[in-house]
């Protein structure tokens, strides 16, 4: 996590202070939204058994990982698109479950150094319409182009569900660049303008690195545990979000929310308001409930130390006018996300559908009517919701066995 070495001890001992004093407000938050849990639905076989034969054949030789890591990679991607998407046909499913699954694989291999290098070209070969080299990369694109002619009936709707996907390479090679930026010249092996600098700073005794080679700094045990070399000041409070809006692919996963199957035509303009709180409230959700394994694994690479380590330079005080914590923002990201899931459900009239279906009401003087695309939308929106939060809590990953299932169903 990038924070100045000065401020290293008394982040983390905040961190330390607080080692579970964010599990009340987690298990509040989860209260607050009205998340419901529900068992994962009997396992679809033509999903799963389609998935097992792509993995087995397409990505799986193409990662060259050991048996387990692939296997982990299999269970997490597979289970997230059936656990978020239970409305989705196996088509929909499938399409999801490889893109996880892919982006998955490059999230996991930022310290290969030949990857990355391939990956830097991807978004220019889409552009110009090139061929993708051999491998994960040819992959992701034909999986890409896939998901474009499930949605090609409407092109707007197509963009916010493809585009996400390119840019989330771009977020993984900003991540990059970040972790291996030189501390004495301020800027990457991996920026133009690098070597000059390095001449200017008199660094010819020793050999200049070139930017293949560029190499992730002194970090824990890990992928992306460790400092950046250059913290965050208080005037880039901003970038936490920006940061995570490149690698989150929150608008894919938005639009395949109203997309269970290739000829599900709900009117984008019913849910195009709630756009930017639903990718918030992903986003953020995501973060949150992967905290509890990111504080015991001791990584500090994660939007809540980072928007920390912002907020405590720019001097602002946390709760009773102390000095801000990572507590505070944990706080502060639950009050955010709590708004947001309520903005939410309000724009897609997820309390007056669940109340109307329930009692059978009819409409009632001045109101809109609700018709069933109102309906689908506010129903796939709740099965969303509530599957997505539950793949997290059901995951070993994330280690959320204290958010006990029983107390939500």
């Amino acid at each position: 996590m990038p924070v100045k070495h000065t401020n290293t001890t008394s982040l983390h001992s905040s961190c330390t202070q607080d080692s579970t004093s964010y599990i009340p407000r987690l298990q509040l938050l989860l209260r607050e939204i009205g998340y419901r849990y529900e068992a994962p639905l009997p396992t679809n076989p033509g999903f799963h058994e389609s998935f097992h034969e792509w993995f087995k054949t397409t990505l799986g030789p193409a990662l060259s990982w050991d048996s387990n890591k692939l296997h982990n990679l299999e269970k997490a991607s597979s289970s997230l698109a059936e656990r978020a998407y239970p409305f989705a046909d196996t088509e929909m499913n499938l399409l999801m479950g490889k893109l996880i699954a892919i982006a998955l694989s490059f999230d996991d291999s930022i310290k290969d150094d030949e990857m990355y290098t391939s990956m830097a070209g991807f978004t220019q070969r889409v552009y110009l319409g090139m061929a993708q080299p051999p491998g994960v990369l040819a992959i992701y694109h034909g999986v890409l182009k896939e998901l474009s002619i499930v949605y090609e009936e409407d092109t707007l709707l197509m963009g916010l569900a493809v585009v996400p996907w390119i840019t989330y390479v771009d977020g993984c090679l900003m991540e990059k660049r970040l972790l291996t930026v030189d501390a004495v010249v301020r800027a990457s092996p991996l920026d133009m303008g690098y070597q000059h600098l390095l001449e200017q700073q008199h660094h010819f005794q020793r050999s200049l690195p070139s930017p293949k080679g560029a190499r992730i700094g002194p970090k824990c045990d890990g992928d992306k545990q460790g400092m950046l070399p250059i913290p965050l000041k208080g005037d880039a409070v901003n970038f936490p979000r920006y940061l995570r809006l490149k690698t989150g692919i929150s608008e894919s996963f938005v639009a395949a929310i109203f997309k269970a199957n290739r000829g599900q035509k709900l009117p984008l303009t019913r849910y195009l308001h709630a756009l930017p709180d639903l990718v918030f409230q992903i986003e953020m959700m995501n973060d949150l409930l992967s905290f509890h394994k990111e504080e015991i694994d001791g990584e500090q690479y994660n939007v809540i130390h980072l928007r920390t380590q912002a907020l405590r330079s720019a001097s602002k005080k946390g709760s009773q006018g102390r000095e801000w914590t990572l507590m505070d923002t944990f706080n502060l990201l639950c009050d955010e996300v709590r708004d947001a899931t309520f903005r939410i459900d309000a724009m897609l009239r997820l309390d007056e559908v669940e109340r109307k279906l329930e009692k059978g009401e009819r409409r009632g003087h001045g109101e809109e009517d609700v018709d069933i695309f109102d309906e689908t939308i506010a129903k796939q929106w709740r099965l969303f919701k509530d599957g997505y939060i539950s793949w997290h809590l059901e995951s070993s990953r994330y280690k959320l066995d204290f958010l006990k299932k029983a107390e939500y169903a």
